[in-house]
């Protein structure tokens, strides 16, 4: 190749090179649709800001529904759980006396001597003890009441016995008392000490109370 077609070779890819460098670049499509400008009216933009606020109002209602409905289904639950709780609180009510003749028989029983009378007093035994199981599992609980202080929400004192020592002590249960899932299903009856240097005692103030209440 001569000189000057080299020279022209040379000028003419410059030329070429210059003119892809200096060439405008098309903007993205994609920016040019962001970049576009939406012109409305007086009444358009009022109409709009009209529904942005009536989906606003949608949007409150729509979470205090689901806030009341939250509510409204964990009232539910917590009512069909005391429901389950109490349902059988009548029929334990009413097996209560038959838990007392058990202890009264196997009390009277353990002053037996006769040796042929020992199986039937353990098959008696343990029918009690499946009895008592079976109502604790339901949530029966019998209450404490030996050394314990008078409690009048919880006891009954049906006799007193004069003696110097910690007032209100009780002595002796008559009747046990039980609660059914923390709730007091029948009072124990005692006899609790009455300490003759002490103030009136508890149960006596209590009793009083409570039959001025009944009259």
């Amino acid at each position: 190749m001569s000189h000057e077609h080299k020279q022209e070779h040379h000028e003419h890819k410059k030329e070429t090179h210059g003119k892809e460098k200096h060439e405008p670049v098309k903007p993205d499509e994609k920016e040019k649709e962001s970049s576009l400008e939406v012109t409305l009216s007086r009444g358009e933009y009022e109409k709009l800001q009209s529904q942005l606020q009536d989906l606003e109002g949608l949007k409150e209602k729509f979470l205090r529904a689901a806030a009341d409905f939250d509510n409204a289904k964990k009232r539910l639950v917590r009512e069909r759980d005391e429901y389950v709780k109490f349902a059988q609180e009548n029929l334990i009510r009413n097996l209560l006396p038959v838990l007392d003749n058990f202890e009264r028989a196997l009390a009277h029983a353990s002053e037996e001597k006769d040796p042929q009378h020992k199986g039937f007093i353990a098959g008696i035994n343990m029918v009690q003890k499946q009895l008592a199981e079976l109502l604790k599992g339901q949530g029966l609980v019998r209450l404490e009441t030996l050394g314990k202080i008078f409690d009048p929400h919880v006891h009954e004192a049906v006799a007193y016995h004069e003696e110097k020592g910690a007032a209100d002590e009780i002595l002796t249960e008559i009747e046990p008392g039980f609660t059914l899932h923390g709730k007091l299903l029948r009072a124990a009856k005692v006899r609790i000490r009455v300490n003759p240097a002490s103030e009136k005692p508890l149960a006596q103030t209590a009793q009083e109370e409570k039959q001025e209440e009944i009259t």
